[in-house]
């Protein structure tokens, strides 16, 4: 049986230098696949096209336990060995980070596809919520 290492978390002031390294220390063998998505801060916004900062926040108040818990079904799913998703709240600014998700696959079909599926939970805009200011 699967039981593969998997969290997700809410942090003010996401280091997606410092994740990657840490996530990157110690693969297990049968990794085939490592893969890390990247969220940033585009400008100009969807919203407000000339934002200053932009406010992340959680839309729902369970939304760190939700998004955890969709993370450990999500690997089981799809059998990976580990998955991290790290997703900044409070203000930002342009291009700063929002999001670090990371997978680790067997395989390049099943850790594509977990990506996939967990970025569209997170995007959901039910869980997580995003208002770019002036």
């Amino acid at each position: 049986m699967n039981n593969p290492e998997a969290e997700f978390a809410l942090v003010e002031g996401l280091d997606h230098i410092s994740l990657y390294s840490e996530f990157h220390k110690s693969p297990a063998e049968s990794t085939g696949t490592v893969l890390v998505h990247h969220g940033r801060a585009k400008y100009p916004g969807k919203q407000i096209s000339d934002y200053r900062k932009i406010s992340l926040y959680a839309a729902n108040p369970d939304a760190e336990r939700i998004l955890d818990e969709k993370a450990k079904e999500i690997a089981g799913k799809y059998s990976l060995n580990r998955l991290l998703g790290v997703h900044n709240i409070g203000v930002i600014g342009k291009n700063d980070s929002i999001l670090f998700l990371a997978v680790e696959g067997k395989d390049r079909d099943s850790a594509f596809m977990a990506m996939r599926e967990f970025l569209e939970i997170i995007k959901d805009e039910t869980l997580l919520g995003l208002k770019e200011q002036r």
